[in-house]
């Protein structure tokens, strides 16, 4: 039996967060990450075909986002601000959106913070609104909150934080890729108190307070092993905490969290299918970074701005995910580049020819993920919050999920771990006093 102060289960940047700062407070910290690398949703691939880093989940740095970009300057990364400008595209006709982003802001700023809580949907059906902005909006929470509009909480929408503080919606990238934040995170963690467990799948919390074992299958057979601490920071994905305990990934808790039944009814997991496209040369105009069309199998594309290499990125967010789910990745490719080529009016066989090849992710297929990043549903508002706040002093949830201002990013998913880590420190601290 392996003993520690806290046991750490999932090594995504909420779980590293949480065990290097804890490690450096001189706790003993087991982290066990169920995957064969760490870093969870970040999932950066390298290959000398591919002029740059292929993000196949966390991308882009939105805003400010000061977890992030603390990490990334005391990593010495250096972080580019990306080109904004988005055109709708069909049949290779491009119409400029405008400022998409000011656009959505002034049809979420419409909508109450108090009073009955409704879905995205429902509020756009009572309110009139042009209806460009209500295109706009939806394809907005489908595709950037990965959320269907019919189940998305508009009170939890309408209470996001401004990007900056001027108001501006400004996304960033790591040149060098978003796995070398994590790499600086995970080279936080002092060797002599923390030891990281990979394919150690966490599958029971057994608990009671101040003291906790976990049970965990080790590599691809049937082998347990078993991880005794005073406390558990949980900081797996909200998807593997809603997944039954029986299937792949889950956690069973015993005794079950009778709070987290209805705190965890108030937000579900958004769900993404990512493909990035290498072609031999550029088919599309350099005057445009995101190309869109609502009503497509891939409703949203993007360029490697301000770089100019030939890739492109296709996403399908939320409901046109979902209509993916289960294809296989070669009918879920031509799909891809039938939409592309009825966006930019090129033929398909042109593109088939300057196709150099791909690289995907279903998140909502990826058992240790189930969905890419949360939102909150309809009368959820309150869960995030409920969620980070602990149970009996030993269980620690963590994670994008238990941080609304940035909800769904890798910002929030640090701030967490901090967050986690402090909250830990301070029970041990006052057990020791008593």
């Amino acid at each position: 039996m392996d003993k520690a102060d806290v046991v750490v289960i999932g090594a995504g940047a909420a779980g590293l967060a949480a065990a290097r700062d804890l490690s450096q407070s001189g706790r003993r910290v087991s982290v066990l990450e169920a995957r064969d690398r760490w870093g969870g949703r970040v999932f950066t691939q390298r290959s000398p075909a591919w002029p740059v880093p292929a993000e196949l989940g966390a991308e882009f740095i939105h805003g400010e986002a000061e977890a992030t970009m603390e990490g990334a300057r005391a990593a010495g990364l250096a972080v580019e601000t990306l080109p904004d400008r988005h055109v709708w595209a069909k049949d290779g006709r491009l119409r400029p959106v405008g400022d998409a982003w000011s656009r959505f802001d002034a049809v979420r700023k419409r909508i109450p913070k108090r009073g009955q809580d409704v879905s995205v949907a429902a509020f756009l059906a009572r309110h009139d609104l042009p209806p460009s902005s209500k295109t706009l909006a939806r394809m907005m929470v489908e595709g950037y909150h990965a959320a269907p509009a019919d189940q998305m909480s508009a009170q939890a929408l309408a209470g996001g934080d401004e990007e900056t503080s001027d108001g501006a919606h400004r996304q960033h990238r790591i040149v060098a890729g978003y796995d070398r934040l994590l790499g600086w995170l995970r080279a936080g963690l002092d060797p002599s108190r923390v030891s990281v467990h990979l394919r150690t799948a966490a599958t029971e919390v057994r608990w009671d307070r101040a003291q906790v074992r976990v049970r965990a299958r080790v590599g691809t057979g049937a082998a347990e092993t078993t991880f005794r601490a005073a406390a558990v920071v949980v900081a797996v994905p909200l998807g593997v905490l809603k997944a039954p305990p029986d299937e792949p990934g889950g956690i069973r808790f015993v005794p079950e969290v009778e709070r987290d039944r209805s705190v965890l009814a108030g937000l579900e997991m958004g769900h993404v299918v990512k493909i990035l496209f290498r072609f031999r040369e550029r088919t599309w105009s350099r005057e445009a970074d995101f190309f869109h069309d609502a009503g497509a199998a891939f409703p949203t594309w993007w360029t490697r701005g301000p770089l100019r290499v030939p890739v492109l990125t296709a996403w399908a967010g939320g409901p046109a995910a979902q209509a993916l789910h289960g294809r296989p990745e070669r009918d879920v490719v031509d799909v891809a580049l039938r939409t592309l080529a009825s966006m930019l009016g090129v033929r398909r066989p042109r593109l088939e020819q300057l196709l150099e090849g791909w690289a995907w992710h279903d998140w909502q297929a990826d058992p240790l993920s189930r969905g890419a990043y949360s939102y909150v549903r309809v009368g959820g508002v309150a869960s995030p919050r409920a969620l980070a706040r602990p149970v009996e002093g030993t269980l620690f949830f963590t994670g994008e999920a238990t941080e609304p201002e940035e909800m769904g990013t890798v910002s929030a998913a640090i701030a967490s771990g901090r967050r986690a880590a402090r909250q830990v420190e301070s029970v041990l601290q006052s057990r020791r006093r008593t």
